[in-house]
């Protein structure tokens, strides 16, 4: 069984993806830490210097390198909804779990982490605000979708969503 977790930058994928695994005795995987050791740089390099459109290609093989994994726990990274082929093979391969979250609470774990935002690239040339507000607004559609379970992250700690979780694969 593979669960792989969807959903926008900030909502809990890596850190939610790490706890569940834990409590499960699966693997965890997250798919951007599996590109940037593979390729040797960081995300924002990759699209600095080759664009969004190489980052996707290379998301996409790293997805489907994942078809044979068992029993592992998968944090996608926020876009990879946008390829109808992944979406797909999600839908196929596992369990989806849609961790969503309001734009405030997505704005505010943004800003209190710093890790986040020196590792990121902006999406659009917009203020980040406005960028985010617009990309979840288009993503959302292909979330809904894609996702068995929608879990709102805004108001839960990672342990209650974790239980939330749990219960629904008993």
């Amino acid at each position: 069984m593979k669960i792989f977790f969807i959903g926008y930058r900030c909502t809990g994928k890596t850190s939610i993806g790490k706890i569940l695994a834990r409590r499960i005795n699966f693997d965890f995987i997250d798919t951007d830490r599996i590109i940037e050791q593979n390729t040797k740089s960081s995300i924002l390099k990759i699209v600095e210097e080759h664009g969004w459109k190489k980052f996707r290609q290379i998301e996409k093989k790293m997805l489907f390198n994942t078809k044979n994994n068992t029993n592992t726990v998968i944090a996608t990274g926020g876009g990879i909804i946008t390829d109808p082929e992944n979406r797909e093979f999600l839908k196929k391969n596992g369990l989806v779990v849609w961790l969503d979250a309001d734009i405030k609470t997505i704005m505010q774990r943004f800003d209190q982490d710093s890790k986040t935002k020196e590792s990121r690239p902006a999406l659009t040339n917009k203020n980040f605000l406005k960028e985010t507000r617009e990309i979840v607004s288009q993503r959302r559609p292909m979330y809904e979708k894609t996702a068995e379970i929608r879990i709102d992250t805004s108001f839960k700690t990672p342990e209650e969503i974790v239980n939330i979780i749990h219960r629904r694969l008993s």
